[in-house]
């Protein structure tokens, strides 16, 4: 299959070595051309604007950093929507803000092309593992043209309904990741405070009945303190903004995501920003007086 790629941060990056180890013929495109060096070396073709990169796709994939971006890729005047084809399938895997999706898939609609809403769960290396969770909505039909090329990207592909389902889903869980994690911090403090080192207090906890893939996955991170980022406390802000300002259309009360929005906030403002969320857990040894990891 001719698979379009817009976006090489670290997700699309790792989607477009995924697909090409598959044996699709992936073509990509980013506005920082320099980061298409190492996929154009893996074989992975170049496209020099928007609209070559939508002529030479059967099916194309974005993988974006927040909503600007994403209006900016999909409606602008040489953007993907503009220079797609009718009924061409775009596959929008960024985490943005059901408003700005909605914006999408009411001009791909205007113009007869197919958009399936389909944010992820994982991190790069869970990407290129095909270990991906893929959360996905939008027209039935549409998701099930989508469904063969997702499966080969993910395992676990779930559909949750039409519309914007499946950005409130996504939003949802990273405010589950954010409350996990303030969680992790608060009781690794109070455990060596009181004599208990971490990796001892972290078996015991993926032990017991609120273990956790999260709390596996970043048991050795958390024992070794790195914080080398699969995904940024800065990232991690910015969906917990998005996750209040769905509420807030909703009516919906979030007063636990509207406290730790403001701890990610500030953990951001104290220079933990382009470290991994796990960064949390510094901030919170300041915050009790203690050393920080970092």
């Amino acid at each position: 299959m001719r698979v379009g790629i817009a976006g090489l941060g670290k997700m699309g990056s790792a989607l477009a070595r995924r697909l090409l180890s598959d044996g699709h013929e992936v073509t990509v495109w980013n506005r920082t051309r320099e980061r298409a060096a190492p996929l154009i070396e893996a074989g992975a073709s170049l496209a020099g604007s928007l609209g070559e990169l939508a002529g030479g796709a059967e099916q194309l994939c974005t993988l974006l950093s927040d909503d600007d971006a994403a209006l900016a890729v999909y409606l602008g005047p040489d953007g993907l929507i503009a220079h797609g084809r009718e009924g061409q399938l775009l596959i929008d895997m960024s985490t943005i803000s059901p408003a700005a999706s909605a914006q999408i898939a009411a001009a791909a609609a205007g113009r007869a092309r197919r958009f399936v809403r389909c944010p992820v769960s994982g991190n790069p290396g869970v990407l290129l593992a095909g270990n991906l969770g893929l959360i996905a909505s939008g027209d039935p039909a549409d998701f099930a043209a989508a469904r063969p090329l997702l499966e080969r990207v993910g395992a676990k592909v779930f559909f949750v309904g039409e519309g914007e389902a499946a950005r409130v889903v996504k939003l949802a869980v990273n405010a589950v990741l954010a409350a996990t994690t303030e969680l992790l911090a608060e009781t690794i403090v109070l455990c060596e405070a009181n004599g208990i080192g971490r990796a001892r207090y972290l078996e015991v906890l993926s032990a017991s009945a609120v273990g956790s893939p999260l709390i596996a996955y970043k048991r050795d991170a958390l024992v070794a303190r790195d914080y080398d980022a699969t995904f940024t406390t800065a990232m991690l802000g910015k969906d917990l903004g998005l996750v209040l300002d769905a509420a807030g259309a909703a009516g919906v009360a979030m007063p636990v995501s509207t406290l730790l929005a403001a701890l990610v906030n500030d953990a951001c403002r104290q220079g933990y920003a382009d470290l991994d969320f796990l960064a949390l857990l510094p901030q919170l040894q300041g915050l009790s007086g203690r050393e920080r990891d970092r």
